[in-house]
């Protein structure tokens, strides 16, 4: 074959590569650029850790890399470095590094549990195309929720309210949002939040330390429900622990997804189920994925946009006190929450010591190497050095950017 004529074979080849990685480019753009609007988590950049020796994704996201910082990630990362003196935590750049969640194994799926509670449906999960329909499906479970609280807005006129909205809306603006260590409704109290939270938490954790796989186990059955009372909670009869912390992306709803518009949720009738591994690749571990959704709520708790704290409204603040109220998701101005959860400045450098996020990641992924009991020592510490609350009947609250930003 001469050059001539492999020049034209080539070409259509080449031209789709072109078109498919900047389509995969723009893809990430719009989802992690767009999402500094939204009334997130601390940032998360998933890509930036879970490209798994995928090049094309990994230099793809260091272009998205000012967009987003993968604060949880990072997190995660140092907790992990300093869960054998957590004392002694450091912010700055982790040991570990962003490399080894590429990896398989106890990094990556701890990584992956601090991105579950943002990320329920497993959309951003190694597909930058899907990153979008989260994006598209975040802003109809936002507009969905406003449309609940007031439905005389101009922009309800059409909405269609879901019955059973997926994770992805229950976690962010329903009744979930105690994955995010916020309040759930105005009128829930602070002690009502942190019931949950504490629930939450037993569950997590005590999967993380369980001896038995029990991924195939359902929630609402015999084994869990020894240990649990999450099944109340959820209101998904038949799950299994798998299918809830490892489902197959987005499998629960009719892809709405479309090249020139955003989409929402619409049921498809097919039940939420866990996602089967090639034979060649190793399974996440449920157990792991489980713990590090345990450490997200932990380091959202000590979000100014989250919770009140004594000692917070100080973007330099190492060291958080007794929580005073829980923030409110729906009511906030989503400007003004992502100025509290952007990258903190005393993440950067420093000896940390005690009473902020990193430290209490790093005690609890140490209680659970160990397999420290619930009962008696885990139960105590949440309840009385990282949640404890100062006025348990405390409606919620919605922060403001003074704080945000340490000016009021």
């Amino acid at each position: 074959m001469n050059n001539t004529a492999l020049g034209r074979l080539l070409h259509p080849i080449l031209t789709c590569y072109i078109k498919l990685r900047n389509f995969l480019f723009l893809s990430i753009v719009v989802a992690l650029g767009t999402a500094s609007e939204q009334v997130t988590a601390y940032d998360m950049n998933p890509i930036d850790v879970d490209c798994w020796d995928l090049a094309a994704l990994c230099s793809l996201t260091e272009l998205t890399a000012e967009m987003k910082k993968p604060v949880h990630e990072t997190m995660t990362l140092l907790a992990y470095d300093y869960y054998l003196n957590p004392e002694r935590t450091q912010g700055g750049k982790a040991d570990t590094s962003a490399e080894d969640p590429r990896k398989r194994g106890v990094l990556r799926d701890l990584v992956l549990g601090s991105e579950w509670n943002d990320d329920p449906d497993s959309l951003l999960r190694q597909n930058v195309v899907r990153a979008k329909q989260w994006y598209a499906l975040f802003k109809d479970a936002q507009v969905q929720a406003q449309c609940v609280h007031d439905n005389s807005q101009k922009m309800c006129e059409g909405v269609k309210i879901t019955d059973t909205p997926m994770m992805l809306y229950r976690s962010h603006f329903g009744d979930f949002q105690f994955l995010h260590a916020m309040a759930s409704h105005q009128s829930e109290t602070a002690q009502e939040t942190k019931d949950k939270m504490m629930e939450w938490a037993r569950f997590a954790y005590t999967l993380s330390i369980s001896s038995n796989s029990l991924g195939k186990e359902t929630i609402d059955g015999p084994i869990v429900s020894s240990f649990s009372n999450v099944s109340s909670l959820l209101k998904r009869q038949g799950w299994t622990v798998g299918a809830l912390f490892d489902p197959v992306p987005g499998g629960e709803w009719i892809r709405s997804f479309g090249m020139t518009g955003l989409g929402r949720y619409q049921p498809s009738g097919v039940p939420r189920a866990q996602v089967q591994y090639k034979k060649n690749i190793q399974p996440s571990s449920i157990k792991h994925i489980a713990l590090g959704s345990l450490l997200h709520m932990i380091q959202d708790s000590y979000s100014d946009a989250h919770t009140e704290r004594q000692g917070g409204c100080n973007p330099l603040s190492k060291e958080r006190a007794k929580i005073i109220s829980f923030r409110d998701y729906v009511f906030q101005l989503s400007t003004d929450h992502a100025i509290a959860d952007g990258h903190p400045e005393w993440l950067k450098h420093g000896d940390l010591g005690k009473n902020n996020p990193l430290w209490a990641s790093a005690k609890i992924i140490q209680f659970s190497f160990r397999k420290a009991p619930w009962e008696g020592e885990v139960e105590d510490f949440l309840s009385n050095e990282i949640f404890p609350l100062a006025f348990p009947e405390k409606l919620p609250t919605t922060g403001d950017p003074e704080c945000y930003l340490g000016t009021g």
